[in-house]
């Protein structure tokens, strides 16, 4: 290097992010949120609709804080999208939007604090159709139900049983899509008002004429309300259950037990049919059963295991087909993760729970038109992209190239210093 010239050209280093937000726009999702959401007063600079792409593509060019909006703001100015709000407008806006925290009183006087907005939750939904990867009348579909721990100082947060401080919400997903929040603080159990939860899940669901076939969920959905309505909601459900006193002294007078490879382990297993109490009818129970690392024998059942068991209503599978496809769920947890770290849950901005959740609903819709953009991308037949990169590989594959706007012969063209066929996005 033996000089160095500089340049005031208007040139953006985040020039992929011109064709994924003029693809946003022709589509109508920056209307559609709007309509969702609600309209700002005439008096305000920005809508709610600008805040969210504004955000959307602070993620997609690894922004972790809503403070980074001010460099996006200083490296992506007078481009196709250019109405990015400050980090102080970001927080009006969130206040705007926020709903009082519920507080509850469990069984034995723990208080538990409860947030969530109707209106995001549809709009999550809505989001998912608007973009066509939910589709009314599509059959096929499963909701995959988890709750994770967000970990945060926060001043309100309370102590998790992770025994981090932090928030504790319920997350449910179609593949990708997330489709339904309730936050909770951290002191509460995933368990509490479940019932109450997944009922307004499916309401939702049922609004949008969106059928779900499967229903997957971790232990904390082994509940005698929750395994009574599932039938009603669903064709089939597959719950965790964990080791406790009934399923063991069930489990140890099975006579024949089969051994199957799952992921080059090798488990036994058989099948039950038991009845919880107070549940309506006995289900079917896939158990696996492996030895204690202890050898301590059990003294109800005179046998040294540990029993698991998938409790479903799905009575044709095979258990190594009920055990693989509940395994499956896992995509759900990775899905969670890709919120925490991909999308900023672990970077909550606010100092409150109620207005953090306000943020929660904004990046999972922010996650849901990730999704829709590699889709695009995809089908434009984008180079290197596929749909399980994550917004790092993205932003380095497509988003990181440099572009400036010119004018010539009363056109605005847009000018790419780059080898790859970067061209507008069919939609």
């Amino acid at each position: 290097m033996d000089k160095v010239t500089l340049s005031n050209k208007n040139i953006t280093p985040f020039g992929g992010l011109n064709f994924i937000y003029d693809a946003l726009s022709r589509s109508g999702i920056d209307k559609f949120i709007d309509q969702k959401i609600g309209y700002r007063s005439v008096m305000a600079k920005y809508s709610y609709s600008d805040v969210l792409l504004s955000l959307f593509g602070n993620t997609l060019v690894q922004g972790s804080f809503i403070s980074d909006l001010e460099l996006l703001k200083e490296k992506f100015a007078d481009q196709v999208f250019h109405k990015i709000p400050s980090p102080d407008t970001v927080e009006y806006v969130c206040q705007e939007l926020k709903q009082c925290n519920i507080v509850k009183k469990g069984p034995n006087g723990v208080e538990h604090e409860l947030n969530y907005n109707n209106k995001f939750n549809e709009a999550l939904i809505g989001l998912g159709i608007k973009t066509k990867q939910l589709n009314v009348g599509e059959v096929g579909y499963v909701l995959d139900f988890d709750n994770v721990v967000v970990p945060t100082e926060k001043q309100d947060a309370k102590l998790s049983y992770k025994m981090v401080k932090g928030y504790h919400p319920n997350i449910a997903f179609i593949g990708r899509i997330p489709v339904h929040i309730e936050n909770h603080n951290g002191n509460t159990p995933a368990r509490f008002e479940q019932f109450q939860t997944l009922e307004r899940c499916f309401n939702n669901l049922n609004k949008h004429n969106l059928v779900i076939e499967h229903f997957r969920a971790d232990s904390a959905s082994y509940q005698i309300d929750v395994i009574n309505a599932m039938e009603n909601w669903v064709k089939y459900f597959y719950i965790r259950m964990m080791d406790f006193e009934d399923i063991r002294q069930a489990c140890s007078e099975i006579k024949v037990w089969k051994t199957i490879r799952i992921n080059h382990e090798v488990k036994e297993v058989a099948t039950i049919f038991y009845q919880p109490k107070n549940c309506k009818k006995a289900h079917r129970i896939v158990v696996t059963r492996h030895k204690r690392k202890d050898g301590q024998i059990d003294l109800l059942t005179g046998s040294a295991y540990i029993y698991q068991g998938i409790i479903t209503n799905n009575e044709q599978m095979s258990e190594q087909s009920v055990i693989e496809f509940y395994n499956a769920r896992g995509d759900a947890e990775n899905s969670n993760r890709y919120l925490l770290n991909d999308f900023n849950f672990n970077h909550l901005p606010f100092p409150d729970m109620d207005t953090n959740t306000v943020y929660m609903y904004l990046m999972a819709m922010c996650a849901t038109l990730f999704e829709w953009t590699k889709t695009i991308l995809i089908k434009n037949k984008t180079k290197a992209i596929t749909f399980s990169m994550r917004t790092k590989a993205v932003c380095f594959h497509y988003i990181t190239v440099a572009t400036t706007f010119v004018t010539h012969a009363r056109q605005t063209i847009l000018k790419v210093f780059c080898s790859e066929n970067y061209s507008i996005l069919k939609i």
